[in-house]
């Protein structure tokens, strides 16, 4: 039941961006004087439609996208508005368009959705006042829960927050080691380790940390499963960490770093670990990036939209390398959708509007991708008839638009058959 609210949400999410989108082209169509026959929400048969003297407002059967329908003597009219068609002065035709007025045409549809990408990130940073969740920052979140999160408090001499929750790092530390000890009820050794992240002048990020974290974990659990330890093994945990000097930085207050006092851990926790098939109990999580100013919130709103529209980019090139989980389809935006109602973050309403602006800015650099159809394509091929004053033969165009939307369609294919087996 839950997959299927995301899958809807998902649905309506994206729709709403590519009407947004659309309406951008719509908008300097508009303003263009070219005759604009239709605006639609969706594509296949009309399920709801009004109609205006010019243009026709409709909303169709399949819900994953839209467009514009302008007046041109290369696409043949809607039916039943051919006579309509004669009568349309040439003026008021795209491919009479001047160049400049295309170009916008084409480009403005992308730009709203950047615009909308970047509204929703300024909203997040000016109404709550941090970037939640951000693992390129400084130290961690920490659950309630978790043991590095009670073991530093008291180190700290400061009384951990109760319930069952994620929390900012107000302790303002960021762990730089983890050491392990298994022993056996005589207190003799069996194995121990110390993680450690790579020292430098400013404190770890989020990155790094559960990168120790994560190798850490993995070789603990393969020696307590490849040695058969049962729970008449004991196991001691101990915490290394810098102090923060503030939580807008890296600065550390003081460079020398602290230990926890070793701590037992009590009930049963290999048994735990090999049912869950993992070290759990230190329960991180990415930290709150805070800004020392409101222009240091600024200054990152445009780092950030960037950030997500690139990371587009960063995922077609995992996938062809080989990460296929980088990529995702209709489908897998539903299941990421259920990742924002259960992802470790101090501000839910935060983390789902920053989804919604991912997706947004990620339609931006998909449709300017210089691939036919996409508007990217649509951009450069205007551009260079702009300044060659040569026209792409109508033939030439229709061969590289089918081709590029066959191929852009098995893309789509592939990625959800993908979503549905991983």
């Amino acid at each position: 039941m839950i997959v299927i609210l995301s899958i809807l949400i998902s649905i309506i999410v994206v729709l709403v961006l590519i009407t947004l989108h659309e309406l951008g082209h719509f908008i300097v169509a508009k303003l263009s004087k070219a005759y604009v026959f239709e605006f639609a929400i969706g594509f296949g048969p009309k399920l709801f439609v009004i109609k205006r003297k010019e243009t026709w407002y409709s909303i169709r059967l399949i819900p994953l996208g839209g467009y514009v329908s302008i007046a041109s003597d290369f696409a043949e009219p809607p039916k039943g508005r051919e006579e309509e068609f004669e009568k349309i002065p040439d003026a008021r035709k795209i491919d009479y368009a001047i160049k400049w007025k295309k170009t916008l045409f084409i480009l403005f549809g992308p730009l709203i959705n950047l615009f909308v990408a970047y509204i929703l990130i300024f909203s997040v940073m000016f109404g709550v006042g941090y970037m939640p969740s951000d693992p390129n920052f400084y130290g961690q979140n920490f659950s309630t829960n978790s043991i590095a999160y009670k073991m530093i408090a008291e180190k700290e001499g400061i009384k951990p927050e109760e319930g069952n929750k994620y929390v900012s790092n107000h302790l303002k530390v960021a762990i730089t080691g983890w050491n392990v000890q298994l022993v056996d009820k005589t207190q003799k050794d069996i194995k121990d380790w110390e993680f450690t992240v790579s020292k430098k002048e400013s404190a770890p990020t989020y990155k790094e940390i559960s990168a120790m974290f994560n190798h850490g974990k993995k070789e603990v659990y393969e020696y307590i499963t490849k040695n058969n330890l049962d729970d008449q093994t004991i196991v001691k945990f101990q915490f290394e960490y810098l102090k923060l000097d503030n939580l807008y930085s890296g600065n550390l207050f003081l460079d020398k770093e602290k230990a926890s006092d070793w701590a037992t851990l009590e009930g049963t926790p290999i048994s735990n670990w090999k049912k869950a098939k993992q070290i759990t109990g230190i329960a991180i999580a990415p930290p709150d990036r805070y800004f020392k100013n409101g222009g240091q919130k600024l200054g990152y709103t445009f780092v950030e939209t960037w950030n997500q529209s690139f990371s587009l980019l960063v995922g077609i090139g995992k996938f062809f390398t080989g990460d296929f989980s980088a990529i995702s389809g209709p489908v897998g935006i539903a299941k990421s959708s259920i990742g924002t109602t259960t992802t470790a973050t101090t501000s839910m309403t935060a983390s789902r509007i920053f989804y919604v602006s991912s997706i947004s800015a990620n339609l931006f650099m998909l449709n300017m991708l210089p691939f036919p159809p996409l508007d990217g394509y649509k951009f450069w091929e205007t551009l260079v008839e702009w300044v060659t004053k040569k026209e792409v033969s109508q033939k030439t165009k229709t061969i590289i638009y089918a081709t590029g939307a066959i191929l852009l369609i098995s893309f789509i294919v592939v990625i959800s058959i993908k979503d549905f087996i991983i």
